[in-house]
């Protein structure tokens, strides 16, 4: 008599850790998906180290689309983004992005705080 009892009270609990582990997915998944909902547009120019400039000396704010560049010859530089860029004006420092690993001195953007700026235009100042 106790044997259908065990079984159907087995197979409520694997029913309900089953339920319980596809909600769990479910929660992690979505709060996944709100944190990459942003992904960066492509880049539109990029930066080459060996022909644009080799070392990034120092670098300004100018709005939060745009940074200016200077390498260690004093020459500036435009990096110009294809998007608003959140935290431009308060960043203190930032890593180039490539876009793949055969192309380790052509850099597409930049990573500032998590997220990637992609560049619209990298150009010697006027």
């Amino acid at each position: 008599m106790l044997t259908p009892l065990n079984r159907l009270v087995a197979g409520v609990a694997v029913v309900a850790i089953g339920a319980a582990v596809v909600l769990g997915f479910r929660v992690v998944d979505a709060e996944d998906a709100a944190q990459l909902a942003h992904v960066a547009p492509f880049a539109q120019d990029a930066l080459t180290q060996a022909v644009d400039l080799n070392r990034i000396a120092g670098f300004r704010y100018v709005n939060d689309r745009m940074f200016e560049v200077t390498d260690e010859a004093g020459r500036q530089y435009n990096m110009q983004f294809t998007e608003a860029c959140p935290g431009l004006k308060e960043a203190k420092d930032f890593s180039l992005v490539t876009e793949s690993y055969r192309d380790m001195d052509r850099f597409t953007g930049i990573a500032l705080q998590g997220r990637i700026c992609t560049f619209k235009d990298f150009s010697p100042k006027q």
